[in-house]
């Protein structure tokens, strides 16, 4: 939990560095929320299952207009076998994900000049795999360090808070030589500006 919690605080400091004045676009985003994850493989996400959970995030928007750079992370905690039912916040055993991303954002529709906005994002993401419980029944234990994906989202701006929904493809195995490990993730996230 040690390494986790270091993990937060760094890339909370680092990300705060590109804070700008509140209300304005450019600055610092920080959320948090709901992550679902599946893969095709039926040991670890039996089929009408998903690995439920949370995540927190801080993102950077580097500048001011319609178009604008974003660099952030995550990091999210997802029960680490599928389930069909329970809670996203009370995760049992936990499969703890960080997650660089960097990528553009767009303002589809300013309401009230970069207060009030609805926005598009394209992200790029690098993924490591933190925390893997250490479950008998577990099918696997031989997890990749890390994986990559894309990331597509949209979100709205309300003066200094944000709502937020984003679709990660996963582009490589989470499982070592074990095909179709690869873990899209669906999460929504509300958060405030700096």
């Amino acid at each position: 939990m040690y390494k986790n919690l270091k993990f937060i605080l760094l890339l909370l400091l680092l990300l705060s560095s590109f804070q700008s004045q509140s209300f304005a676009q450019a600055g610092l985003q920080v959320y948090s929320g709901i992550s679902l994850a599946t893969n095709s493989n039926e040991a670890i996400t039996p089929n009408g299952t998903a690995h439920k959970g949370y995540h927190l995030g801080a993102d950077a928007r580097l500048n001011s207009g319609n178009m604008y750079f974003i660099i952030g992370g995550q990091f999210h905690a997802i029960e680490y076998i599928g389930v069909s039912d329970g809670s996203f916040f009370s995760v049992n055993e936990n499969m703890n994900w960080g997650k660089l991303r960097a990528g553009l954002g767009f303002n589809v529709i300013n309401i009230i000049e970069e207060k009030i906005a609805l926005r598009a994002k394209v992200l790029g993401s690098i993924a490591s795999i933190l925390k893997v419980p250490e479950v008998p029944s577990a099918p696997y234990q031989n997890y990749n360090s890390g994986t990559a994906g894309a990331v597509l989202g949209v979100g709205c701006d309300l003066l200094a808070f944000t709502l937020d929904v984003e679709y990660e493809k996963g582009f490589f195995n989470a499982v070592n030589m074990v095909e179709g490990t690869e873990f899209d993730f669906w999460t929504v996230s509300v958060g405030v500006r700096f």
